[in-house]
C-alpha cells in the first residue's frame, strides 16, 4: 500500500469518526451565528495549541471538513458537539505526559526539644530527596518512612535525605528500625564519610564525627562497606573505628541505657483495633527486651483483649504502665525481660 493511499484512508476514517460524533447529537434548534462563531473559534484555538504535534494539520482539516458537513446537513453545533470535537482532537493528538512529582520519602511523626525559629520541621511534614534535617542541643526527630520503617535523629545531628532508602549522615547520630524481616525488597543505607552502613533486617544506630564512626546493633546485622573491604556488626555489638583502621568491638545489651534516646523517639503506637498482645510486643521491642507470659492462657487472654484510646504522650515504658493499669494484667521487668502475670 502506497503512502498516499494510506493517507487517504486515514482521512476517510477520521471524517467518518467525526461524522458519527456529530450525528449522535441529532437534530437541534439552530444556534445563533455569534455563538456558532465563538464555538468554532474555540475549536480552532485548540488546534493552534496542538500544532507542535505531528498529526495536528490533518486533525484540523478533519475538524474543518466535519464542521462544513454539519452545515450541509443543517445540523446545528451546540456545545455538546464542540466537546465531541475537542475529544476527537485529544484522541488523535496525544499531549506529552507531564513529569511525575517526586514522592515523599517519609513523614515527621515525633519531635523533642524546644521549638526555635528556622529549626525542626513541623509534625506531619513530608520530607523529600535533597532535604536536610539539622537538630540542635536537646532536639530530636522521628521520621516514619513510607514503608513503615523508622529513622530517628538524635540531637546535634545533620542528616541529608536521599532517595531509594538512602540517607547521608554528615555528623551526629541516627537510629533505624527496619523491622525483623530479612526478606524486604529494599535495604536502608546510611552513608558516612567512612563508608556505607547497610541494614539486614535490624535495629541499629550510627554515629559519625569526621573519620570516627560508631555502629551499634540492637537486633539483626549491619554491613559497613569501606574502600578496603567489608566490616560486619551483629546484634549486641558496639563497633568503633577510625577511617580505615581495624574496628574495636564491645558488648552492648539491647536493653542498655545507651538506647534510651532512641526509645524516647519511638513513633506513637496506635491503639485502636489492636490487641493487648500487639501492644506488648511493640513495647518489648522498643525497649530491647523479651516478652514473657507466666502461662499460655495469659498470652491468649492478651490476644483477645482489644485496646482503645491513645498513649501518644508516653514513651514505651510509660505507655506500658498506663495501659496495664486499666486491665487485670500485671507486669514486672527483670533486666532483659518484660514478664506478664496475673
Amino acid at each position: 500500500m502506497s503512502d498516499q493511499t494510506e493517507h487517504t484512508e486515514n482521512q476517510d476514517r477520521d471524517e467518518q469518526t467525526m461524522a458519527r460524533l456529530l450525528k449522535l447529537a441529532g437534530a437541534r434548534v439552530p444556534v445563533a451565528k455569534d455563538i456558532e462563531a465563538r464555538v468554532y473559534k474555540k475549536v480552532f484555538d485548540e488546534w493552534r495549541a496542538s500544532t507542535s504535534q505531528p498529526d495536528s494539520a490533518r486533525v484540523y482539516r478533519t475538524v474543518q471538513r466535519a464542521w462544513m458537513r454539519s452545515q450541509r446537513l443543517s445540523i446545528a453545533l451546540p456545545l455538546a458537539i464542540a466537546a465531541s470535537i475537542l475529544l476527537a482532537v485529544a484522541i488523535f493528538v496525544q499531549p506529552q505526559s507531564e513529569p511525575t512529582s517526586v514522592p515523599a520519602i517519609g513523614t515527621v511523626v515525633k519531635l523533642s526539644g524546644e521549638s526555635r525559629p528556622g529549626g525542626l520541621p513541623a509534625l506531619n511534614t513530608s520530607l523529600y530527596p535533597g532535604d536536610t534535617v539539622i537538630t540542635g542541643p536537646g532536639e530530636g526527630l522521628s521520621l516514619l518512612l513510607v514503608d513503615t520503617e523508622s529513622v530517628r535523629i538524635d540531637e546535634n545531628t545533620a542528616l541529608q535525605v536521599g532517595d531509594d532508602n538512602r540517607f547521608s549522615l554528615v555528623s551526629g547520630r541516627v537510629y533505624a528500625d527496619t523491622g525483623d524481616s530479612i526478606y524486604r525488597n529494599r535495604r536502608l543505607v546510611i552513608a558516612t564519610p567512612v563508608g556505607d552502613v547497610t541494614d539486614i533486617g535490624t535495629q541499629f544506630s550510627v554515629a559519625a564525627d569526621g573519620q570516627a564512626l560508631e555502629i551499634a546493633v540492637r537486633e539483626g546485622r549491619v554491613d559497613l562497606t569501606r574502600q578496603d573491604g567489608l566490616v560486619t556488626a551483629v546484634a549486641g555489638e558496639l563497633v568503633r573505628l577510625q577511617g580505615s583502621s581495624q574496628p574495636s568491638i564491645e558488648r552492648l545489651e539491647p536493653h542498655d541505657a545507651f538506647w534510651d534516646w532512641a526509645s524516647s523517639l519511638a513513633p506513637y503506637y496506635e491503639l485502636d483495633n489492636r490487641s493487648l498482645l500487639d501492644f506488648l510486643r511493640w513495647a518489648a521491642r522498643e525497649t530491647g527486651r523479651e516478652l514473657v507470659f507466666d502461662d499460655q492462657e495469659l498470652r491468649l487472654a492478651a490476644m483477645r483483649t482489644d485496646l482503645h484510646g491513645s498513649v501518644s504522650d508516653f514513651e514505651p515504658l510509660e505507655a506500658l504502665e498506663s495501659i496495664l493499669a486499666t486491665t487485670s494484667f500485671k507486669y514486672r521487668i527483670e533486666a532483659d525481660k518484660i514478664i506478664i502475670r496475673r
